[in-house]
């Protein structure tokens, strides 16, 4: 038997609904040279009967017996998996017809690239939605998991041998991909194409919507190890106001945040954990995000945004910070008739 170049990977279960749309996206890949494995983790609808149904010698289907989580599954399937690259595929997802063909050459091309995954398209309700993007470059993606995941997990691809060398860890579930890759930041170079080739199904019973809060506090635990781990002990004040940062809070204290912001940069400066020209300028971006969710507190959240140098170096669209004028003067007005 021929070894494959891409194992595509397909954790599932009670996937019925949409199980035939994500693995024909995959059947009719411009890339050939994969297997799909398929791995069902005890099921109790028709998923196994609708995965038989297909005569490709290309889908490997494991069946688990019970119900044992995602987090067995990947492992399971990074065990069993016989290609050179592993490439994640959700159930309920549709990866679009050059996926597998595009990421497969950018990761021949970058040998020194342990994971990389790509731009998608939110699909809502059986329409297609709006783009979402993560950053692209190493430096970029290591200072964005300071504030959360920096790959959509549906879209990675990664070498296979760095995978068994370094499973998923099996603590803190339900941020499975966030864990895993603050495990693997110190360990491969990361990277992402600027292109969307995945379709990302949204829906009510993800686990974003079923176990948000324990989703929220293991995020909290995951972020607090990783800072900690670049720039050493901050203080509880300090984590606090970075977790409200990065969840993005629109009742932040904007002083205790600029300075919390601005400490971080001199925390880098002195560590040279990230090239100093890039880690200002995504500190900068973070800036103009928290303010403009802040602009409730009128303008108090204007004066507070210009007083920081931070303002200087990253530009927001014209048209974005006109409307944050707008709301913070339309705030202040409201703030007083209260």
């Amino acid at each position: 038997m021929s070894t494959p170049a891409i194992t595509v990977l397909m954790p599932v279960h009670n996937a019925e609904e949409h199980i035939r749309e994500a693995i024909e996206s995959i059947l009719v890949q411009t890339f050939t040279d994969f297997e799909l494995l398929i791995v069902d983790d005890g099921s109790t609808d028709s998923t196994r009967d609708i995965v038989r149904s297909y005569n490709d010698p290309r889908i490997k289907l494991v069946k688990n017996t019970k119900n044992r989580g995602t987090v067995h599954v990947l492992n399971q399937g990074i065990e069993l998996a016989r290609g050179k690259y592993i490439a994640r595929m959700d159930a309920d997802d549709i990866s679009l017809p050059q996926r597998l063909e595009k990421q497969f050459a950018f990761m021949e091309r970058n040998p020194s690239i342990g994971i990389s995954g790509t731009a998608m398209r939110l699909i809502k309700k059986g329409k297609l939605k709006n783009t979402r993007k993560q950053p692209c470059t190493n430096e970029e993606l290591k200072i964005q998991l300071l504030f959360g995941t920096c790959f959509f997990h549906p879209t990675v691809i990664l070498r296979t041998d760095l995978a068994k060398t370094h499973p998923y860890p099996d603590n803190l579930v339900y941020t499975q991909d966030y864990n895993y890759w603050t495990n693997l930041a110190d360990k491969t170079q990361f990277a992402n194409l600027d292109e969307t080739l995945l379709h990302f199904r949204t829906h009510q019973t993800q686990i974003s919507h079923t176990k948000a809060g324990l989703q929220i506090s293991n995020a909290r635990t995951i972020r607090t190890a990783y800072l900690q781990k670049l720039f050493g002990h901050c203080s509880d004040k300090e984590i606090d106001i970075h977790h409200q940062l990065a969840e993005n809070k629109d009742n932040i204290d904007l002083e205790e945040t600029k300075a919390w912001i601005e400490k971080l940069i001199k925390l880098n400066n002195k560590s040279n954990t990230f090239l100093s020209t890039i880690f200002i300028n995504e500190m900068a971006k973070k800036w103009w995000f928290i303010c403009r969710k802040n602009s409730g507190s009128g303008k108090k959240a204007l004066k507070t945004y210009h007083s920081s140098y931070l303002h200087t170096l990253y530009h927001p669209e014209k048209k974005k910070y006109l409307k944050f004028l707008l709301k913070c003067y339309i705030a202040q007005q409201f703030n007083r008739q209260k």
